[in-house]
């Protein structure tokens, strides 16, 4: 996954996205069925609130898909203010849209390491333990119980595990409330807040990295002695066309073997990234095809009990956020137009009974 400062440098470029108009967009046919119509699983993917702005791409999600993400703007950068007050207009905007189409709302995230809000560190150290705790149980209790009953699971905590894949992050929250404590008691709020929501742990490179993997895979087990009511597994699934056959399939199994719900949370397949990229283009699509397709037969290799969601970081290239790392990238599934690619239909094939 990206650094933090690659994150805010699309974050930045997210939000002038929501001051542009509607793009003109092609409107060839859709040359295999909409994805959700034939997954044996709920079939997701991101969006901001000023991506409903263009009509076109409004109606491709909801032929698509089955379940939302919103992509940054449940994330407490986006939600917590610096008085300590909570902004939802496109939270709730999101949530609306998926009422009116039928879609399921996933939330995403409520603690991320990389957070740091003054608001928050304000209230660190040990004369301001106590405030720090009771505004961390206010902020999750808050914005889980705004949506109770409309969001069907929460990443409850994203992105623990260091690049390296030795140990479990610091960060503020770890800080102010314990390494592990933190994490379990937000499970636990959350989980009073929306009893009926499914509580995840999310985190980025599990198939590229296994001793990171393996280091996830040991928190999971931690929280769940701990008698955090962690509920599933996501792997986000960021990955390089280049990635080895196999590591997907790898991972998905690992996640599977505690016995917890599992969900692709985030999948896309970057060329770009993939050096030699201008002599490699037409192979690394093929390999891009192929990672889609085994993502989708490892999921659904899973018992049906275990099988969450497949939600995809984007529909179209020109919305990925690696599109703003690098424009040469296509990552997805649909074109800048909204039509699909030899992924969608690797995809698809996958999944054919």
């Amino acid at each position: 996954m990206s650094s933090g400062v690659v994150r805010r440098a699309f974050i930045a470029a997210s939000l002038s996205l929501a001051a542009c108009a509607p793009k003109a967009r092609s409107q060839a046919p859709i040359a295999i069925p909409p994805l959700k119509s034939f997954a044996p699983f709920p079939v997701g993917t991101c969006i901001q609130a000023a991506q409903l702005d263009d009509p076109a791409f409004a109606a491709l999600v909801a032929a698509q898909v089955s379940q939302l993400t919103p992509e940054w703007e449940l994330k407490m950068e986006y939600v917590l203010q610096k008085d300590g007050g909570y902004r939802f207009d496109a939270p709730d905007r999101i949530a609306a849209f998926c009422a009116d189409h039928g879609l399921r709302f996933f939330g995403h995230t409520l603690v991320w390491y990389y957070e740091k809000p003054e608001f928050f560190q304000q209230r660190l150290g040990e004369a301001y333990r106590s405030a720090f705790r009771d505004a961390y149980a206010a902020y999750i209790t808050a914005v889980v119980g705004r949506y109770k009953g409309r969001i069907c699971a929460w990443d409850v905590v994203n992105e623990q595990i260091t690049d390296d894949g030795a140990d479990w992050r610091d960060s503020l929250w770890s800080q102010g409330l314990g390494r592990l404590e933190h994490m379990r008691f937000a499970y636990e709020l959350a989980h009073a807040a929306d009893p009926g929501a499914v509580l995840f742990l999310n985190d980025y490179n599990l198939e590229s990295n296994p001793k990171k993997r393996g280091t996830f895979m040991g928190l999971a087990e931690a929280l769940l002695k701990a008698g955090a009511p962690l509920m599933g597994l996501g792997t986000q699934t960021h990955v390089n066309a280049d990635l080895a056959p196999g590591a997907i399939t790898a991972a998905v199994k690992d996640l599977a073997s505690l016995g917890l719900k599992v969900r692709i949370s985030e999948m896309d397949v970057s060329l770009a990234r993939v050096p030699g990229l201008a002599n490699l283009r037409a192979d690394l699509q093929r390999r891009q095809a192929a990672l889609f397709a085994e993502a989708a037969e490892a999921l659904a290799g899973l018992p049906a009990h275990q099988r969450f969601d497949f939600t995809f970081w984007g529909l179209e290239d020109s919305q990925s956020w690696l599109r703003r790392e690098n424009a040469a990238d296509s990552p997805l599934l649909f074109d800048d137009a909204g039509r699909p690619k030899p992924a969608a239909a690797a995809w698809e094939r996958a999944l054919r009974p």
